[in-house]
């Protein structure tokens, strides 16, 4: 198990949660992600960390809905994947 990181963020940049979780992979990591951003209404996006490297980051898309989008995809997962629980 690894140890994770998830740094919330508003869409004034501000990080108001932090977050970790132990997980066995970088797709387990992406999947925890997709569901707490999904919990956290009042951010924008989520950075997931492995100690200092950049697994992925999440944003909402911006449209007023709960659609999520990977903005990168440093696990190689496609998003629906991330989503689907893959």
């Amino acid at each position: 198990m690894r140890v994770y990181q998830f740094h919330f963020y508003d869409r004034r940049g501000r990080r108001p949660a932090l977050d970790f979780a132990d997980c066995r992979h970088d797709a387990e990591a992406a999947r925890i992600a997709f569901g707490q951003l999904r919990q956290h209404a009042s951010c924008e996006g989520v950075e997931v960390f492995e100690d200092d490297r950049l697994v992925l980051r999440l944003e909402r898309a911006g449209d007023g809905d709960d659609d999520i989008r990977p903005a990168i995809h440093g696990a190689g997962l496609a998003p629906d994947e991330v989503r689907d629980g893959a």
